[in-house]
């Protein structure tokens, strides 16, 4: 009897435990922890009836947690599949100074096979939102399985303001995506150059034949194709070090008149004497090979879409239009033809029409696709 009172004594004891366990359950959070389960929760000989709970409870949560890691795997999933869903742009580099060339990667992650917006292009825009320079984007080349890589390049204008500015991706339906994007101060020299009559009249004295070979030279300049002949670097075009005229140089013609013009040097000047021999800086496809008034005999290579290379002012010329040439094929000879105060060669590079400072081409590719690459931190 008394063990009957002694069990009815701890069976009543037992139904308080049931109750405080209840009390207990609805506060304890699905994600129970082991200590509270061990200290709290542990069979005693009077109580074999919450191990049963506690295997119960065990049960639960090992249902429960893979469905939370499922929900979360389907939320990653859902996450990664919306990124590779948008576009992916690079800048390379992500500021510059004027003169300096920009390129611009784009990566078609929409999954419909290639296909890009219509009219796609880079604007550089400044902090007072003037569109300064513009260009278009061409394809990459890709090996098999690889995703498809398009790029614009653009130079700064030696004119650009330094400051906060903008790369605008835009198509012929509007405004894809605004690139931050810095430009950087930079100073230019100042000359002051003398002219005789015949140098006087050159720039002065209008002439049809001018204007007709300054708008052909434009439509070349500013034509972008699909080739790429060379994604550089660029080498120098003579071996002398000896430059007359920098980059970017802001100089002062003063006429025989007496009156004054003002103009900036759109490339580096080699004083170079007559005869020297003129090669590719890389390689590409001969698209003007004539003399003209201004520059005198004169040389223009296509590199990549969009990027060419001039040589003026040559005393011969040595290829013709539409061959292809490799880098260090003699292009002519250096002299002194058309607006020249001396026997030199003027070397000069064009990006999408905008003049681009030549020493920026030679350290570095102006096409870098394993840069680009990174800087989208697309594989």
């Amino acid at each position: 009897m008394m063990g009957s009172r002694e069990w009815g004594v701890g069976n009543r004891d037992w139904g308080l435990g049931t109750g405080d366990w209840g009390r207990r359950a609805r506060s304890v959070p699905v994600a129970i922890k082991l200590d509270i389960l061990s200290s709290t929760l542990l069979p005693t000989p009077h109580s074999p009836l919450p191990f049963f709970l506690i295997v119960l409870l065990l049960l639960a949560f090992s249902f429960i947690v893979p469905l939370a890691a499922g929900a979360q795997e389907s939320t990653q999933a859902g996450n990664a599949e919306a990124a590779v869903q948008k576009p992916a742009f690079a800048l390379c580099p992500e500021n510059a100074r004027p003169g300096d060339p920009v390129t611009v990667g784009y990566s078609d992650a929409f999954g419909t096979q290639g296909a890009v917006p219509k009219g796609l292009q880079a604007v550089l825009v400044d902090s007072k939102g003037k569109r300064l320079v513009k260009a278009a984007f061409f394809s990459m080349p890709r090996e098999e399985g690889e995703q498809e890589l398009k790029a614009a390049v653009l130079a700064i204008p030696s004119t650009a303001v330094p400051g906060n500015a903008v790369i605008r991706i835009e198509s012929q339906d509007g405004i894809i995506r605004d690139l931050p994007f810095v430009i950087d101060k930079r100073d230019f020299f100042s000359e002051t150059i003398p002219l005789d009559q015949g140098n006087t009249d050159l720039r002065t004295k209008p002439d049809p034949q001018k204007t007709t070979e300054s708008e052909q030279l434009w439509i070349i300049l500013s034509r972008t194709g699909t080739e790429i002949y060379s994604a550089g670097p660029f080498t120098l075009p003579v071996t002398s070090t000896r430059r007359t005229s920098m980059y970017g140089d802001r100089r002062v013609y003063e006429y025989t008149g007496g009156t004054k013009d003002t103009t900036i040097h759109a490339g580096i000047d080699f004083g170079v004497p007559k005869g020297t021999e003129v090669r590719a800086c890389a390689r590409g496809k001969v698209v003007l090979a004539r003399p003209r008034i201004v520059t005198g005999n004169s040389v223009v290579l296509e590199h990549l879409p969009g990027v060419y290379s001039l040589y003026y002012h040559m005393d011969k010329i040595a290829v013709s239009e539409g061959s292809v040439v490799e880098a260090g094929t003699l292009l002519g000879l250096s002299g002194s033809t058309g607006l020249a105060t001396g026997p030199h060669l003027h070397w000069e590079i064009r990006v999408s029409g905008e003049d681009a400072d030549p020493d920026t081409f030679l350290p570095r590719p102006v096409l870098d696709k394993k840069e680009i690459l990174n800087k989208m931190s697309v594989r």
